[in-house]
Formats: C-alpha cells, structure tokens, sequence
C-alpha cells in the first residue's frame, strides 16, 4: 500500500495530465528559393523536431492575436550533450510578429532520443520547421 501511494505522489509530481508533445515536420527548402511550408499551431504541451540533419534547421514562428501587449516565451531546453551546461534558450517574442529561430546545435539542445524539444506558455501562433539545402 506505501508503495503504490508513493507511486500515485510521483505520478501526481511529474504533472502526468496527458498532455503528449506533437512532432513539427520539416518543410524542405531548394536552392531555387521555394519551399512548400507547413504550419502547425503552438501548444503548451509542447512541440520536438527531429535533429537528423544537424544545422539545416530553422524555426519560423509567428505570433498571432489581436492584443499586442502580450509576450510569447519559447524555450528551447537544453539537452543531454557536453554543452548542455550552457542551459536552456529561452526567446521572448512579441506578438503579431514573424521569427526565424536556429538553426540549434545539437551539441548544446539535443535530447537523447535525436529530437529537440520546444516549449511555449501561450497556444496562440504557429511554427514551422525548415530544412536549409545543402
């Protein structure tokens, strides 16, 4: 019984509501200048792009609502690699705005799993990942 409500209390403290990170694909650019970019909208639950193609990636964020005094955090945790001890980047974004965020490097953002991970404190916007041609 001691176990299983110590388990409940861990549950409860690791904030487990559900909520799961959504993958952000890459649009991939040409050389030519175009690119078909898809958008997928903020959440607080929070985003993860794979890192396959290490510094060919951008963020393209826009920040949208109609009262402007509001500013839109998004951070990029630090990772699990020799730089992470230069800790998390956090951009704090005017609304109505358009950002191009990165590229990231992995050596400072990557988590073990290949992916890096974005959050925001706001679900208004969109973002958008870009893969650079070589």
């Amino acid at each position: 019984m001691r176990l299983i409500s110590l388990i409940l209390i861990g549950f409860l403290c690791m904030g487990l509501s559900g909520a799961v990170r959504s993958e952000i694909n890459a649009s991939v650019a040409s050389w030519d200048g175009s690119a078909n970019v898809t958008w997928f909208a903020l959440n607080t639950a929070g985003h993860y792009l794979d890192i396959a193609e290490d510094g060919r990636q951008v963020l393209i964020i826009n920040t949208t609502n109609t009262i402007s005094a509001y500013v839109q955090n998004i951070t990029i945790p630090a990772g699990i690699f020799w730089r992470e001890g230069l800790g998390d980047k956090l951009f704090q974004l005017a609304t109505n705005q358009t950002y191009i965020l990165g590229p990231f490097e992995s050596s400072r953002f990557k988590q073990a799993n290949e992916t890096v991970l974005l959050d925001t404190n706001e679900t208004r916007g969109s973002v958008a990942l870009v893969l650079l041609p070589r």
